[in-house]
């Protein structure tokens, strides 16, 4: 089914409520992809995954300036050696989940995220929650 937008539109994602509909944009916005909106099934994984992405929301507001410029640096470096070009770019948040949703206790607070993860961004790699990256920037910046 081909669709028409009004006003050249490249960029465009979401949920049509009335139509029941999802949209996104692919291919560097050259595709618009729509298919019928399915509600997923509610399961334990789904609470475990609300709980657990609750909690890192709250926290990531908590997270210092200092360390969410490190983890910019490490996601526009992810971007340029890890990611597919037909793939969306990763920004500091999806990092900062990234690590997160690697580690498999639960987290409640940042001392606890920094006992788990480590304090700098650079334990975070070294203890294998993010994947190495070439960059000449040494993450050293503590999350709180």
């Amino acid at each position: 089914m081909k669709v028409t937008f009004y006003k050249n539109i490249k960029t465009l994602s979401g949920k049509d409520k009335p139509g029941n509909m999802v949209f996104q944009s692919a291919k560097n916005h050259s595709v618009c992809i729509v298919r019928n909106y399915i509600k997923p099934r509610l399961t334990e994984n789904n609470h475990y995954m609300g709980i657990k992405m609750t909690a890192a929301a709250s926290l990531w507001k908590s997270v210092s300036l200092r360390f969410i410029s490190d983890l910019k640096v490490y996601a526009n470096a992810y971007n340029n050696q890890h990611l597919a070009e037909r793939n969306l770019p990763l920004y500091a948040y999806n990092i900062f989940i990234m690590g997160i949703m690697k580690n498999h206790s639960p987290i409640t607070s940042i001392p606890s995220l920094i006992t788990d993860l480590g304090e700098t961004l650079q334990e975070w790699i070294d203890n294998g929650f993010l994947k190495k990256v070439n960059t000449s920037h040494t993450f050293t910046a503590t999350i709180e």
